[in-house]
């Protein structure tokens, strides 16, 4: 009996230690890039699923330049490889997790300067961050006080983080000896040559491969329909304000100060940017009771640089404003049963191409004068002016778009009616 317990223990051990292997050099997650070789295992489909876990790891591995922050806007639409970053900005990292708010980005920037903080220059000298509208809106009733994160913070290298090393440790067991982490492994053997793979690059940057095999099947104007319903049922359930209590500030806006006092305590510049929003968003911030919200939330994020600015006795960081309307953002949308049109600019209303991130990195990264209409810098003397711009020019898109308009008032009227009957 003890003969058979050992040669069982010794072959289930060996067999762990092979699956580990297989695993390892596999890597579905990206943790480890030992091997990264195309055609082999350089997809990694698993890994845009595994953003929080894969991210933590690969930012330090890079050591980037530069960090861009966000949400999937961001992750989808800022390609760290684009010829648009200067040389002085290289390596780029893209560190925008989907599904998350404020909270997320400033934690992930503080897990990679305390993981820099004995070598300084291994820091970014550049965050670029995209800020949206939705992680902002705030119940009048919030208090102070940082979000909660996503899933998975604990692996993050944070100031009076004592168990980091249980997480990794459970990380690494996650990706090498679990069945989840096998069958990933097959998938990413399988996808190698599979042109619409799912996938997220050393760089953290997601292709949206998957989105073009979509458009093929079904047309982008079913696409532009289904996000568009999302979206007005995500607004829907927002409240329509971005202050908590004390109408002076709100969970949101103090990471937003965090993130700000981080980079001007580190040396490092920082560029926010209001994401392009096609105008189907546009128009369902207005429907949806959300339009005071948005022109506030400008306001108070040009006022919060302008008092940083002020407070260090230094130039205030830059704001971008790209949710604005023009040749970009009203985008035409292929017509129903339309298959063979695509968009240049968009994937749907809520998410745009890397194409046009790349128009907007020649803008705020480069202060390049082209494209001329395309992001304003909004500053304290000019932001009025532009929010009486930006209104101005919904209310002729309103106009000149009424079937494209009321399609999405008929979503709208739609949905209201359906929570009504609490269907």
């Amino acid at each position: 009996m003890k003969r058979y317990l050992l040669v069982w223990l010794t072959g289930m051990t060996a067999l762990l230690l092979v699956v580990a292997a297989f695993n390892a050099v596999v890597d579905p997650y990206g943790l480890f890039r030992w091997i990264d070789h195309p055609g082999f295992n350089h997809i990694k489909p698993a890994a845009a699923d595994r953003g929080p876990m894969t991210k933590a790891y690969q930012v330090l591995r890079v050591q980037p330049r530069t960090l861009v922050l966000g949400n999937s806007r961001a992750e989808l639409g800022l390609d760290p490889n684009d010829p648009a970053w200067p040389p002085q900005a290289q390596p780029v990292y893209n560190l925008a997790l989907p599904g998350t708010g404020t909270a997320t980005s400033l934690h992930y920037l503080q897990h990679v300067l305390a993981a820099t903080a004995d070598n300084p220059t291994a820091q970014p000298t550049l965050v670029v961050w995209g800020i949206d509208l939705m992680d902002f809106l705030t119940a009048p009733h919030a208090v102070l006080g940082t979000q909660s994160l996503i899933g998975g913070d604990l692996r993050l290298l944070l100031p009076g983080n004592t168990v980091r090393w249980q997480q990794q440790v459970r990380d690494h067991v996650e990706s090498t000896l679990t069945m989840n982490a096998l069958l990933d492994s097959l998938t990413t053997l399988v996808n190698q040559r599979n042109p619409y793979a799912i996938d997220l690059t050393p760089q953290g940057f997601n292709p949206m491969r998957e989105y073009t095999k979509i458009s093929q099947e079904e047309g982008y104007w079913a696409i532009f329909r289904q996000r568009d319903q999302d979206n007005i049922r995500a607004f829907l359930r927002r409240p329509n304000n971005i202050y908590g209590v004390d109408r002076r500030t709100s969970p949101r806006l103090d990471d937003l100060k965090e993130v700000i006092h981080l980079c001007r305590q580190n040396g490092i510049a920082l560029r926010l940017f209001t994401y392009p929003y096609h105008a189907h968003l546009l128009e369902i911030f207005r429907i949806t009771g959300h339009w005071s919200a948005f022109e506030e939330w400008k306001r108070a994020i040009v006022q919060i640089l302008a008092e940083e600015s002020a407070t260090s006795g230094k130039p205030a960081f830059e704001l971008w404003d790209f949710s604005e309307l023009n040749a970009y953002t009203t985008e035409t949308v292929p017509a129903q049963g339309d298959r063979r049109s695509s968009t240049r600019w968009y994937w749907e209303s809520g998410h745009f191409k890397s194409m046009l991130g790349s128009l907007m990195l020649n803008r705020m990264v480069n202060h390049s004068a082209q494209p001329s209409n395309l992001g304003v810098l909004l500053t304290s003397t000019n932001v009025q002016e532009q929010l009486h711009i930006n209104l101005t020019d919904m209310e002729t898109y309103f106009d000149s778009h009424i079937e494209e308009v009321a399609v999405l008032q008929d979503f709208f009227r739609t949905v209201l009616a359906r929570q009504a009957t609490g269907h």
